[in-house]
């Protein structure tokens, strides 16, 4: 049913690092188990994580322009109408959900998620993450409450500018829709394909059969499979966890929640050991409905970083941008062994 299929293209050329002698470049086309979309594999080792000292922006004069730092929150940032969030904004923990002053959607939420201008990820507690991240289901199901005709849920995260964040202060975005985006929606398609064609849950699927080869499954979090995906999005890889008894905003409880930050607590460590400083996450939850049959709650996490620390450029070029091809300079299953090595430590 699943089918893990790769083609190795090779270059030949003169190598002018080694006296112009012939050499021979191995670069892996992968197709998604999924979605039969390609990724590459290439460039190995020539892109390194770079170290940024984030913290150099902690200062008061960056903090008193920050909405989001305590000083400015109540009187910068915009409040909910009371029929949505009578209070005008949710609070759990330090998180206060706002609307965003920018928004992407008719429902784009942001968690502000700590007092602190800056968090590096040595600060990033589990008690911060889920209460952002249990700020943001409540948001979610006060919407759903209201508004039976947008069926999608999605939870995103910019960490650190190298991530695409336009501010240092962590903040979580959720979105409440009609328009799941590409990514989500092809994702459920083929979830539903497979599903009609199999009459079984591919994210269930992925997990017992990645569990049983081993060269992809880090381990397990509760009732969450952590894993590096078999195509990742981002330059550094990716890792995924996939919840495939948990399907919507309604099955993710308490328990579950800490589940997932408890696996994300591990995966930050990680990022911390082998110098990860800013990614991006997106947290996808089934509609309510049919979809329930074919479609698992799970989370991707993507490394970003800048491919120097003179220019800064960003390590999203014209492939994946123009040509939507993703390039990862790693194996996933050299990162996998990394992290499960120390994942239960």
């Amino acid at each position: 049913m699943l089918e893990f299929n790769k083609k190795v293209v090779l270059t030949n050329l003169l190598d002018p690092r080694e006296g112009f002698r012939p050499k021979t470049i191995e670069t892996e086309i992968r197709y998604d188990p999924l979605t039969g979309e390609t990724g590459r594999l290439a460039h190995f080792g020539v892109i390194k994580t770079q170290k940024e000292d984030f913290l150099a922006w902690d200062t008061p004069e960056n903090r008193s322009r920050c909405p989001f730092c305590p000083e400015n929150l109540e009187k910068t940032t915009p409040k909910y109408p009371p029929e949505l969030i009578p209070e005008g904004r949710l609070r759990r923990g330090q998180t206060t959900i706002i609307p965003n002053i920018a928004p992407y959607d008719q429902y784009s939420a942001l968690a502000v998620m700590s007092e602190a201008h800056v968090v590096p990820l040595e600060k990033m507690t589990a008690a911060l993450i889920k209460d952002a991240l249990g700020a943001g289901l409540e948001f979610t199901r006060r919407v759903a409450a209201k508004e039976a005709g947008l069926p999608y849920q999605i939870m995103i995260w910019n960490y650190m500018p190298p991530s695409g964040g336009g501010l240092v202060h962590p903040h979580i975005q959720i979105i409440v829709t009609g328009f799941p985006g590409n990514l989500y929606r092809k994702t459920l398609d083929n979830s539903k394909d497979f599903y009609m064609k199999y009459g079984k849950n591919y994210w269930r699927e992925l997990c017992v059969i990645e569990k049983n080869r081993g060269e992809r499954f880090i381990g397990e979090s509760g009732a969450g499979y952590w894993l590096t995906p078999f195509v990742p999005l981002g330059v550094l890889g990716e890792f995924m966890v996939v919840f495939p008894e948990i399907r919507t905003i309604y099955d993710l409880d308490e328990r579950t929640l800490q589940d997932l930050v408890n696996g994300m607590t591990r995966l930050f460590n990680y990022f911390i050991d082998v110098g990860i400083a800013s990614f991006n996450m997106g947290l996808f939850f089934a509609p309510v409905g049919e979809a329930e049959k074919y479609f698992s709650l799970h989370a991707r996490f993507i490394p970003r970083t800048y491919l120097n620390p003179r220019e800064k450029p960003s390590d999203a070029n014209a492939m994946q941008v123009a040509l939507q091809e993703p390039v990862t300079v790693i194996h996933p299953e050299t990162q996998c062994a990394e992290l499960r090595s120390i994942w239960e430590k």
